[in-house]
């Protein structure tokens, strides 16, 4: 009895390092992302439907065997509410939609200071994308100053990554490494 379970214990901590070394390749996680037929913009407008706010934060995470998902935490208009949405990238389909506990984090992001931005963060993937030619993986809202400015990191199709930083007033790239 005491060796099934060290063997079943041994192949999950397997399982589980090979499910992680194999979501944390920039290559493979580029090579997965670029089946899907959903971009990144467009769950970020589904789960901006949904949710009736503006997103904040949206990232790809990619799943062994599957085309993974995204995930999209839009703010709500009024700056009560932060829901998270699962979106599907093979069909845009919501997975599962929760609401989440306000947090300092997001606190210090007025839903004001979202509105008031020349860029949304869709904008802001666009011009990251554009600028290296690859693919978003994520995306996040933060405050700088006055304005708002988004961090995007995006990967090419050989596994390298680039982050840009992009300016929510003009919608500018700000920085890129």
């Amino acid at each position: 009895m005491k060796s099934k379970v060290t063997a079943l214990l041994t192949a999950i901590t397997v399982g589980c390092a090979v499910t992680a070394s194999y979501a944390a390749d920039p290559a493979r996680e580029g090579e997965m992302l670029s089946h899907a037929k959903v971009s990144m913009n467009q769950a970020i407008t589904v789960a901006e439907e949904q949710g009736r706010g503006q997103a904040i934060d949206a990232e790809y995470i990619p799943k062994s065997g599957t085309t993974g998902m995204y995930d999209v935490k839009v703010l709500s208009m009024d700056g009560k509410k932060l829901l998270d949405f699962n979106i599907n990238p093979d069909n845009g389909r919501v997975l599962k939609a929760t609401r989440e506990h306000l947090e300092k984090v997001f606190t210090r992001i007025k839903s004001a200071d979202l509105q008031n931005a020349q860029a949304p963060l869709k904008g802001a993937i666009k011009t990251a994308e554009a600028q290296t030619g690859g693919k978003a993986v994520m995306a996040d809202t933060d405050r700088h100053a006055d304005t708002v400015q988004y961090t995007v990191k995006v990967v090419m199709a050989d596994g390298a990554t680039e982050t840009i930083k992009v300016n929510g007033a003009d919608g500018k790239v700000a920085s890129a490494n």
